[in-house]
């Protein structure tokens, strides 16, 4: 082989050497700052209602609640409802006794400046604490007070309103 030939085959060697480590660097470099431009938050932080927003939140009966909300924001067009509680759990399959989280969630319906949350009943609406199947329920037996998280939503964007009421 000329040594001319061998000369410009070192430098090509040369450069895709250098090519490799720097893309090598390079894609190292990016990632980093992939993955730190790339972290978002993952709760949104929503202002509260103010105190003249009135929550009612009471027993029907057992395993039946009423959950009604008066002087809502102006501008209102839907709220939605979280509740959260602890039940006994007697269950023999899951491990027997002890605690565990339950819950129910719905919309509320505005019924003249009143809004009632959950399902349509004979008496307004109710909401059912435990499960209901071919007309059977099976009621929570909750131990502890009931989280209600309320979400207003309307031409002023999202509010929440949140409380623990015992029943």
């Amino acid at each position: 082989m000329k040594p001319e030939y061998k000369k410009y085959l070192m430098i090509s060697g040369l450069l895709a050497v250098l090519l490799i480590v720097g893309y090598i660097i390079f894609s190292r470099g990016s990632a980093n700052k992939q993955q730190s431009s790339d972290v978002e938050p993952t709760e949104e932080i929503l202002p509260t209602v103010d105190s003249s927003v009135k929550v009612d939140f009471e027993s029907i009966k057992k395993g039946e609640a009423l959950l009604t909300v008066k002087n809502a924001p102006s501008g209102t067009n839907q709220i939605e409802f979280e509740l959260s509680y602890m039940v006994i759990n007697a269950d023999s399959e899951e491990g027997g006794s002890g605690t565990v989280s339950q819950g129910a969630i719905g919309k509320c319906t505005k019924s003249n400046n009143v809004w009632e949350c959950g399902e349509p009943s004979a008496s307004g609406r109710k909401i059912v604490l435990g499960t209901c199947s071919s007309g059977v329920c099976r009621y929570h037996n909750i131990e502890g007070d009931v989280n209600v998280l309320l979400k207003f939503t309307g031409n002023y964007g999202q509010k929440i309103y949140e409380k623990e009421f015992e029943l």
